[in-house]
């Protein structure tokens, strides 16, 4: 790496716009989520991805990232013992699959 460049591996939960191909279970889909909004909390309860509806039984991580203007809200979510990342656009108001965690 150059001196002062930019290393895109430096953070683990960043992918880089084009090498999506460098980390096997990257998706980055549209997704439909059922997901209530309370006390300033989003949690998702339900997504459907590829005409199947999977449910959440827990959500085991949460965590925001600023993109721009857009503020981007991730949950890795525990569905019949697959851990899927999703995460929330605020701008948009799109929701997306990122990720098979396990």
């Amino acid at each position: 790496m150059p001196k002062g460049g930019f290393n895109p591996r430096a953070r683990w939960n960043i992918s880089v716009p084009g090498n999506l191909d460098l980390e096997p279970g990257i998706l980055n889909e549209p997704v439909e989520v059922l997901a209530c909004f309370k006390s300033c909390r989003i949690t998702p309860k339900v997504f459907i991805w590829n005409n199947k509806e999977y449910h959440v039984e827990a959500v085991t991580y949460s965590w925001q990232e600023r993109l721009g203007c857009a503020l981007i809200s991730y949950f890795s979510v525990l569905c019949a013992d697959q851990v899927y990342q999703i995460s929330f656009n605020n701008s948009t108001f799109r929701w997306q699959i990122d990720k098979l965690i396990s």
